[in-house]
């Protein structure tokens, strides 16, 4: 009676949690908003589904966080100038404002990963996400972290504090190889993080010559700054040589190309979107020509396979041929149908890479536009331009092999952390 009596309840509790998760689910499929709280920069409504309107300040807040990361301010800088400004954080501001309080110990001041969280979470877009964890079982209450396509996403439900074109932004440059380091004043450098050694693919680091001693009076200076292998800097010329290369020498050669190529945009619009088009592996026009007028007959001739093969049962059935024939027919024209139909697949899957490369084409013809005249290379230039730069050692008796990778022609690193030296020697 015990044992019976256990089971019964471990049934009822199993039964119980599947029907509060199917309320629960039917809720947020319905558009109603179920968090306690609503994220920093909005408040619940007080309509049915009580959804997030925007609250003032904390929503300008949330805008400048996205507008800045988007220039390339790191997480951490970000948080330095809230603090400096004593901008109360989230928690703070909840307890102020709207009198929720926490538990949690808090000492007040903003951290890298609230800056991620806030720049990671959909609801800024005006979508309501919902359902992003569960529960291992109704026993075991430890939350697991829902794939994406298991989520509840009901998108367009609210105001939005960011634009998608904002938002896309700021995911390009947290995808950058660079994360944005400071130098000793806290300046981000234009290239810092973007430049790699050529001949053992560790990342280029940053680096200063004194102009000054320094004393009490007049302060140490830092002002010729200079890259170099940070594997050398770390270990010196046993594992790799110095790669040295001054700051302002390598901001001018990267300004002049990115110069060369607005100039070529400006000169010959029509010219430069067939020379990036070339660059771009998937791209040849001709082949492309080819590839449509072969998909039109492919599909065409599986039309007339899909009215022949049901028309060939029909003349079995009425006898006008032979069971013989109609199975050597059948064999014939499914096989052909199925070669056609892995074809056309494969005709379309390149078709769609080569729309993507124009669609990129026009995205980086856009930017150079916008870069065309400024008259130094900044940080947000390089974020949005340059995808990765490789440095080679220097030579008093050879020009120095300089590779600039741009953003929307060459592909990015599979390792951001580091250059893997064989496949770029491949791809150069």
């Amino acid at each position: 009676m015990v044992l019976k009596w256990v089971f019964d309840n471990d049934r009822h509790a199993a039964s119980t949690s599947k029907k509060i998760k199917a309320v629960i689910e039917a809720n947020a499929k319905a558009g109603k908003y179920r968090a306690t709280c609503a994220p920093y920069g909005y408040v619940k409504s007080d309509t049915e589904n009580r959804l997030p309107v925007p609250d003032e300040p904390a929503a300008s807040i949330v805008k400048r966080i996205f507008e800045l990361r988007s220039k390339g301010v790191s997480p951490r800088h970000i948080c330095d100038m809230l603090n400096e400004e004593k901008i109360p954080t989230p928690s703070d501001y909840a307890a102020q404002k709207h009198g929720v309080t926490t538990n949690r110990s808090v000492n007040h001041l903003w951290y890298p990963e609230g800056i991620r969280r806030i720049t990671s979470n959909p609801t800024y877009l005006g979508h309501l996400v919902q359902l992003r964890t569960t529960t291992v079982s109704y026993k075991n209450h430890k939350l697991v972290k829902k794939r994406e396509e298991d989520m509840v996403i009901i998108k367009n439900t609210h105001e939005p504090l960011v634009s998608q074109e904002l938002w896309d932004k700021v995911k390009e440059v947290e995808a950058s190889v660079s994360q944005g380091k400071r130098d000793k004043h806290g300046e981000i450098m234009p290239l810092s993080g973007l430049m790699y050694c050529a001949d053992c693919g560790d990342k280029m680091r940053l680096g200063w010559n004194n102009t000054t001693a320094g004393s009490k009076k007049k302060p140490r200076k830092y002002l010729r700054h200079n890259y170099q292998c940070g594997k050398y800097s770390r270990f010196g010329k046993y594992l790799c040589t110095s790669h040295h290369i001054k700051m302002k020498d390598i901001n001018a050669i990267v300004l002049s190309d990115i110069r060369s190529k607005a100039a070529l945009v400006i000169a010959d619009e029509e010219y430069a979107r067939e020379f990036f088009l070339s660059q771009k592996e998937q791209y040849n026009t001709k082949q492309s020509e080819n590839d449509t007028k072969r998909l039109h007959e492919c599909k065409t001739r599986l039309d007339e396979l899909a009215k022949l093969i049901p028309s060939i049962y029909e003349d079995k059935v009425v006898g006008k041929i032979p069971e013989s024939v109609c199975v050597e027919l059948l064999e014939k024209y499914q096989t052909e149908q199925t070669a056609l139909t892995d074809e056309v697949g494969q005709i379309e899957s390149k078709l769609s890479a080569i729309k993507q490369d124009k669609q990129d084409v026009e995205e980086y013809i856009g930017r150079l536009k916008k870069y065309a005249d400024v008259p130094e290379l900044t940080r947000e230039m390089a974020l949005e331009l340059i995808e990765y730069i490789t440095i080679d050692e220097y030579a008093a008796d050879r020009p120095r092999d300089i590779h600039i990778y741009y953003k929307l022609l060459d592909k990015p690193l599979p390792n951001k952390m580091r250059l893997d030296v064989k496949k770029n020697d491949e791809t150069a």
